[in-house]
């Protein structure tokens, strides 16, 4: 069997997965943000594979295409794979929280490569830089064809650079797993690319693109699990690993701390005002402990009900109070189209004394009780 049916039957398979992934995101669309950008990159890679397979089988004279034909097609054939790279940027700029997006001038210079990239193959049918096609149709490499790739490359090592540098710096757990994601990405398709442009019949880019994309797609699908269906933030489970992983740690330069907030007269707030408004509640609240975690580095979960857990990690020595304090003034705010609720807050150091997790929350518990108290 040659190297080029071989590589007609893994474009199939790579484009039937995606399509399959493709479905399982539009699905599954609202219930992660990063989703909508994620889902062009995939939905690039299989318009590029399915033009892949066509470009096989003209190869393989399965179908024939005159010159201009031929010319056209391979024009939009290395326009899609730009696409896809640039689909890929916009969606590791949003998830790296970039300034680039917000402003046009420097997005717009960010992209002169890839238009550039995508103005060349649009031309190489006369400038026979990506191509060449000759008078029966056939495609040949055009001259230009590594420095192109190179481009389409730099980008993604840029980005898996980026991501891996921020990862070691983020203090947040969850942006930690994201960036190493992120950082591991090109890592296959920069190798396959390799392989390819060095050896002319080993057809294996799209194997390693589609690997990496199922990577991502996987780290995904573990977030879904990972996630309270209601709040979209951490479930009881990732807490318990998150709690085991961090009280196994040594705590010589850092102070761990546990906060249990539990909605006051939930209830009450359930029964008289309905199961409508109480969700409501619990998502503002959720809100509130999203932009805590955000601005002091925290791990957040609802615990269960109108329960919720805060983990912070401090320097030792360093106060937790104004922690508390923006907690507390959070939730003493009033927000349109929600009636007022409250929480009681409890907080506990970490300590050898608390060595499992129900006695880490008990110790918590007792001072959140204390404080509801004081409010009868």
């Amino acid at each position: 069997m040659s190297s080029e049916i071989m590589s007609l039957e893994m474009d199939v398979f790579c484009l039937l997965l995606l399509i399959r992934i493709l479905y399982q995101m539009y699905i599954n669309r609202e219930q992660n943000d990063h989703w909508n950008y994620f889902y062009y990159t995939i939905a690039w890679a299989c318009v590029y594979l399915f033009m892949d397979a066509i470009w096989i089988m003209n190869v393989k004279h399965f179908l024939t295409f005159s010159k201009i034909q031929s010319g056209i097609f391979n024009s939009f054939y290395f326009c899609s794979l730009a696409m896809l790279v640039c689909s890929w940027y916009i969606y590791v700029q949003k998830t790296l929280h970039s300034a680039v997006l917000k402003h046009k001038k420097i997005l717009v210079l960010t992209f002169i490569p890839l238009i550039f990239f995508i103005g060349s193959s649009l031309l190489s049918y006369w400038t026979h830089g990506l191509f060449v096609i000759d008078q029966v149709g056939n495609y040949h490499r055009g001259k230009f064809l590594p420095f192109y790739f190179f481009i389409l490359f730099a980008y993604i090592l840029y980005l898996s650079i980026k991501a891996g540098s921020l990862s070691k710096k983020a203090k947040n757990y969850l942006y930690q797993k994201e960036y190493k994601v992120i950082a591991r990405f090109s890592f296959l398709p920069f190798i396959t690319a390799l392989i390819q442009i060095t050896v002319d019949h080993l057809l294996i880019f799209n194997l390693g693109l589609t690997y990496s994309i199922f990577i991502v797609y996987n780290y995904f699908q573990q977030n879904l699990i990972s996630l309270d269906p209601l709040t979209k933030i951490n479930n009881r489970e990732q807490l318990d690993i998150y709690l085991t992983m961090k009280m196994k740690e040594n705590h010589q330069k850092k102070d761990l701390y546990l906060f249990l907030l539990d909605i006051d007269q939930f209830k009450k707030i359930n029964d008289e005002l309905g199961h409508v408004v109480g969700d409501q509640i619990i998502l503002k609240t959720a809100d509130i402990l999203k932009q805590i975690a955000h601005l002091h580095n925290c791990f957040i979960s609802r615990y269960g009900g109108d329960e919720f857990i805060m983990v912070c990690e401090r320097d030792k020595n360093e106060e937790i109070t104004p922690v508390f304090n923006n907690l507390q003034r959070l939730f003493q705010q009033s927000y349109e189209d929600l009636p007022d609720f409250s929480v009681s807050i409890g907080y506990a150091k970490y300590d050898e004394s608390l060595n499992y997790i129900p006695k880490f929350i008990e110790k918590a518990d007792r001072y959140m009780y204390l404080n509801k108290n004081v409010k009868k």
